[in-house]
């Protein structure tokens, strides 16, 4: 198998995996440092993870409402603190914590099988 052929196969694993981690990652700031909009997030995203990961706009608002339609987050539409325009923020709802304490549970218990086994 061609160098080529493994790095696609792994960057496909890898794109599948940050999905799924994204999801955590922005109910993690979201539940941390709200109210937050998108483009704040992204940025922390970024910075949380020393640019390792850097998504796209779309992947910010698509997972925002996926996490809305799980009914962990909500948004709502405010003026900018700066006076600029309309922004939409997002919140957490209370059960985002507990929820995202489980999921941590889970990949920790995970990690940990995965790594001994």
């Amino acid at each position: 198998m061609t160098k080529d052929k493994i790095d696609k196969i792994v960057d496909r694993i890898m794109r599948d995996i940050r999905i799924g981690l994204y999801q955590v990652i922005v109910l993690k700031i979201v539940t941390e440092k709200q109210p937050i909009h998108g483009y704040a997030i992204r940025k922390r995203i970024v910075e949380l993870t020393n640019g390792a990961l850097n998504p796209s706009e779309s992947t910010i608002y698509d997972t925002l409402k996926k996490l809305e339609k799980l009914g962990l987050i909500e948004g709502y539409w405010a003026q900018s603190p700066l006076g600029g325009p309309m922004r939409k923020y997002y919140k957490a709802k209370p059960i985002a914590k507990p929820v995202l304490k489980k999921i941590f549970r889970e990949m920790e218990e995970l990690i940990r099988n995965i790594m001994i086994g």
